[in-house]
Order: C-alpha cells, then structure tokens, then sequence
C-alpha cells in the first residue's frame, strides 16, 4: 500500500473586502480600499488533509473577521498603508496560532482620487480612478515553532 505525504500546503481566505475610512478633525478625510487574501500554513496541518482531522484548522470566517477586526482596530497609520496593514496581519496569525507557522497576505489595492471642486480638493469626496491596482505581499514566518510534544 503506498502511503502520501503532504510537502507543502497553505489554506485560507481570499477577497475579503476591506474599506477603513479615516475622519480627521479639520473635516479631512483619507480612505483605503482593499481586497485581502490570508493564507495559513504549518506541519500541525497534515492530519487535516491525511486523517480528516480538522481540530487545527483556523475557519476562513474566522480569518476574515479577524482582518475586519484589525481594519477597524488598528490606529489608522498602520491600516492605511498596505504593506504595513499586510504584515499586521500575517504577524498577528502567526502569534495568535501556535501551530501556524507561516502566514502569507496578499493586499489588492483600489486607488480613489479626492474630487476637486473650483480647483480645490474636497476634505471628504472621492471617486473611484480608473482599473489600475497595486498590490503587496507580506510573509510571516516563526523562526522555532512549537512542536506538537510541546504544545500538549
């Protein structure tokens, strides 16, 4: 009987649509516009997909919710910025599962552009630009991970 191994695997969430609009004092507003994907991965992981076992398995709704979480939660420079708002999450993933080992976000962003009104741009309307799109990946992974031994 020939027996299967798993080399590699990574599960996760995909278009979690993140909108955070930060309200300024003087009236003037910034938004961020966002389409996340997180995926988790770990050796702890291998029963799920050889033994049907589940019990380690972080639910995608679960992974979801905590990126809505964090968009809300964290102070707005550290959410308005993608690359740092990646590494948050994937740093917060990692930390918060000790079986995870590793956790890779990819961040699509969708650019809008202040509206301009008698050549002065407006403190809080926008418009949606063109089809352009940037992205960023972030990868976060633990340098010694917990073993099973040391987790019981």
């Amino acid at each position: 009987m020939e027996t299967s191994i798993v080399k590699s695997q990574a599960y996760g969430k995909d278009r979690v649509r993140v909108v955070r609009v930060v309200r300024h004092a003087d009236g003037w507003q910034e938004i961020a516009d966002y389409s996340v994907r997180c995926l988790l991965s770990g050796d702890q992981f291998e029963s799920s997909y050889t033994k049907g076992d589940n019990k380690l398995v972080v639910a995608t709704d679960s992974q979801k919710n905590t990126v809505f979480y964090l968009a809300k939660t964290l102070p707005a420079e550290k959410v308005m910025v993608p690359e740092v708002f990646a590494s948050e999450v994937a740093a917060f993933m990692v930390n918060k599962y000790a079986h995870v080992t590793t956790c890779q976000v990819k961040i699509i962003t969708k650019p809008w552009e202040r509206m301009k009104f008698n050549d002065k741009n407006h403190p809080h309307s926008f418009y949606r630009e063109g089809k352009e799109t940037r992205w960023t990946e972030a990868v976060i992974t633990k340098v010694n991970p917990p073993s099973a031994e040391q987790r019981k």
